[in-house]
């Protein structure tokens, strides 16, 4: 379809983006370089890689003290005809908030930030399905059925890994005049999870 190949267009040019290729090296490294990654030593290399983790203590230090200012968004209204939506808007957001733990989604956005320089996150409405087998005497026999229960049905937040992340290949923020048009998060997912959302829906034709 016409919107599957300008979507399939626009994520080849977010891909192959020269920024984008550059970040993903730098990534590599500031991910080898908090996790402690050692080269793999030869034979004839007798002299110890290891050193002190010194990429561990600054991210936890200062992540601590980030942490500890529990830094949440608040909203306020730009004319009092805005009173109102403030007051439901907030209402929301504390539900939100509540309800997809961000006060442990925020532990993984800062250490993604101080770690990556970057950081995102996604919230979401999620429907989430599981599959259990239950008795069934019916019959007269002994049998058991395939049950399809809703376990999930509410707000969602989660991290975005960089490398599932494609903004804008010409932006240079996301907002202000050079603001991003669009951007693509590309996951891929369990077959099984595909099946439990997707087949039987509406997508499913």
């Amino acid at each position: 379809t016409l919107l599957k190949k300008i979507y399939r267009n626009r994520y080849i040019a977010m891909r192959d983006s020269e920024d984008r290729s550059k970040f993903l090296r730098n990534l590599d490294k500031w991910e080898k370089q908090w996790e402690g990654f050692r080269i793999e030593k030869k034979e004839s290399d007798w002299q110890s890689n290891h050193v002190v983790p010194l990429t561990i203590a600054v991210v936890q230090t200062a992540l601590s003290e980030l942490i500890r200012q529990n830094m949440r968004p608040f909203f306020r209204p730009r004319g009092p005809a805005d009173a109102p939506k403030i007051t439901l808007i907030s209402h929301i957001w504390d539900y939100a908030w509540e309800t997809s733990e961000s006060d442990l989604l925020m532990y993984d956005v800062m250490q993604d930030m101080l770690i990556n320089g970057i950081a995102i996150s996604q919230e979401y409405y999620k429907k989430d399905y599981i599959f259990t087998q239950e008795p069934n005497y019916n019959s007269g026999k002994k049998s058991l059925d395939k049950i399809r229960r809703l376990a999930y049905d509410d707000v969602y937040g989660e991290i975005v890994k960089a490398q599932e992340f494609f903004p804008d290949e010409k932006a240079r923020s996301f907002g202000g005049a050079y603001a991003a048009r669009d951007c693509i998060r590309r996951y891929i997912m369990d077959i099984d999870d595909f099946r439990n959302l997707y087949v039987g829906s509406q997508w499913d034709k």
